[in-house]
Parts: C-alpha cells; sequence; structure tokens
C-alpha cells in the first residue's frame, strides 16, 4: 500500500498544474465530450522509429458533431533527451448545424525530456502545425499554430497488481495563433490534463484521462465553451527497439 509520502509523490503533477484550472467559466457554454486514441509505433532502430495515432472523437457524447483523424508520424532521437518528430494528419469534422470540415496538418516537434528529479520526470514539447481546412459551406483557408505543451509523471507505483505498473501525469498546453489567416470555426485557448497510465507489458499500455479546456469562435466576441473531456488512450509497440 502507498504511504503519505509517496501518495504526495504521486499526486505532485496535479498539484502543481491544475490551479490554473479553477479560471472563472460561468460566463461559458459547458460540453462534454469523448475522445478515444491508438497510439502505434515501430522502432527500426534505438533512435529511429515510425508509428502515429488514430482516433475518434465526439461518437459517444455528441450528436452534433464527431470526428475521426489519422496521423502518421516519423520520430528521431538526437540525443538521450532531445527528439524531434514530424508528421502529416487527417481531420474529418462531420457537424449537423456547421460546416463539414476537412483539415489537412502538417506538423513538426521538438521533445525535451528534463528535469528528472527520481520519483516525477518532466517534459516539454514544442510544436508547429501547418493547417489547411476545407469547408462544405465556407471558403476554403489556412493558418499556422504553435502548441507548447508541459508534463509531469510520476514513477511507477503499485495499485491494484503485485508489481509496480501505474502511474499518474498532470500536463498543461497553449496554443498559440501565428498569422492573421485563420477561418477554423473554433480555437482552443490551453487546456489542462489530468491521466492514470497503466503498463500491461512491455509492448501495451493505456492511459484514462480528464482534460478541461476553453474554447470560442474565432471572432474575440464569439461563442464560447468549457470543455470537459474523457479520454482513453492505448499504446502499443509493434516492434521494441533492439537491444545495442
Amino acid at each position: 500500500m502507498l504511504n503519505y509520502k509517496e501518495l504526495v509523490k504521486c499526486f505532485f503533477p496535479f498539484i502543481i498544474l491544475f490551479p490554473g484550472i479553477t479560471v472563472n467559466a460561468q460566463n461559458d457554454e459547458i460540453d462534454f465530450q469523448t475522445w478515444t486514441d491508438v497510439i502505434l509505433t515501430y522502432f527500426y532502430s534505438q533512435k529511429l522509429s515510425i508509428g502515429g495515432d488514430a482516433g475518434l472523437r465526439g461518437i459517444i457524447s455528441s450528436k452534433d458533431w464527431n470526428q475521426f483523424y489519422i496521423r502518421p508520424t516519423i520520430n528521431y532521437t538526437l540525443a538521450p533527451r532531445i527528439k524531434i518528430s514530424g508528421g502529416i494528419g487527417s481531420f474529418n469534422t462531420f457537424n449537423k448545424t456547421l460546416s463539414n470540415t476537412y483539415e489537412i496538418r502538417l506538423f513538426q516537434d521538438a521533445h525535451i525530456s528534463w528535469p528528472d528529479i527520481g520519483w516525477v520526470d518532466f517534459y516539454h514539447r514544442f510544436r508547429f502545425e501547418e493547417r489547411f481546412f476545407f469547408y462544405e459551406k465556407l471558403e476554403n483557408d489556412w493558418n499556422v499554430r504553435g502548441r507548447y505543451l508541459f508534463r509531469a509523471r510520476t514513477i511507477d507505483f503499485k495499485l491494484l497488481s503485485k508489481k509496480k505498473s501505474f502511474y499518474l501525469k498532470g500536463m498543461w498546453e497553449v496554443f498559440v495563433p501565428i498569422g492573421e489567416s485563420a477561418a477554423e470555426l473554433f480555437v482552443n485557448n490551453q487546456r489542462f490534463y489530468a491521466a492514470i497510465g497503466h503498463r500491461s507489458s512491455d509492448r501495451l499500455r493505456f492511459e484514462l484521462f480528464y482534460i478541461w479546456q476553453k474554447s470560442r469562435e474565432f471572432s474575440d466576441d464569439g461563442f464560447r465553451t468549457s470543455e470537459n473531456i474523457f479520454r482513453l488512450r492505448f499504446f502499443y509497440t509493434l516492434k521494441l527497439p533492439d537491444l545495442e
């Protein structure tokens, strides 16, 4: 069983990240969503891997919209704590009251894992996205967006099993539109994440998330939502890296 000190260590990611979730949202429309994702990885070597993710959003929780996406990715490790990646995403959004949208999204990432203080490690992701929007009833457009994600993750601990296979994560992400050209219907401001993960094996793990985010119409005085998202993510490694 976990003792008091271990509990404090495990919940440390949420203690440092989640005070910001108390932002006043009483004037926002409250929305609930469900997301499900599968993430696959195939290692060609210790440094090079390919894979990507695919998922469904809003299928269970919403009758007004749903989204399917697939996002192939290539990753390369420059140093033990530094990785770069890039790829292309395809996002299909189907709406009952708004225009259906097809989006092609190019992205480039830089990942830095630092610092690691033993019982919790920290991670930073810097992402740039070139987004091309194709609307069913509106004029097509494109924009560029920057994203920064900060994550704190605990070491593995025992919960329901005899081995240390569970972990906790707290994350914060901010979105920064670049330039003025963008006809995107809704714009994310920032997200807060809380998750519990489980490692079933060297190849398979899964994470259950609660995500809170604020979105608005692209115009400054447009419709705003406060969104509560429940997300289930499955990670599977098709081929593990060869030991050198």
